[in-house]
C-alpha cells in the first residue's frame, strides 16, 4: 500500500511539473502573438512617402515622346494619327499644334 501512495505522489509531482512547463510555454506563445500583432499595427500606421518626378524630353525629327502614360495605341499617338490624316502641305501646321499642346 505504501508503494502505491509513493507511486501516486510521484505521478502527481510529474504532472504538476509538466503542467507548469506547458503553462510557461502558453504564456510565451501568447506574448509572441501579441508582439506580432503590435508590430503589424505599428507597421501599417507608418507614414507613406509619396513623391512625383518630372521628366522633360524633347521630340526631334517629328517624333513623339511618351513618358509614363499618354494616349498610346499600337505604337501611334493620337497626334500621330492626325498627321497621317492630313495632307503633306498641312503636316507642318499639325506638328506645330501638337507641340503647342504640350
Amino acid at each position: 500500500m505504501e508503494e502505491n501512495k509513493t507511486l501516486a505522489t510521484e505521478l502527481l509531482h510529474e504532472v504538476k511539473a509538466s503542467a507548469k512547463r506547458w503553462f510557461i510555454i502558453a504564456i510565451v506563445e501568447l506574448i509572441a502573438i501579441l508582439l506580432i500583432v503590435a508590430g503589424f499595427l505599428w507597421y501599417i500606421t507608418l507614414p507613406v512617402e509619396e513623391y512625383t518626378e518630372t521628366i522633360e524630353q524633347e521630340a526631334t525629327d517629328r517624333s513623339f515622346n511618351i513618358v509614363n502614360g499618354g494616349d498610346f495605341n499600337g505604337g501611334q499617338t493620337e497626334g500621330y494619327e492626325k498627321l497621317q490624316e492630313k495632307s503633306n502641305s498641312e503636316t507642318e501646321e499639325v506638328v506645330k499644334e501638337f507641340d503647342d499642346a504640350q
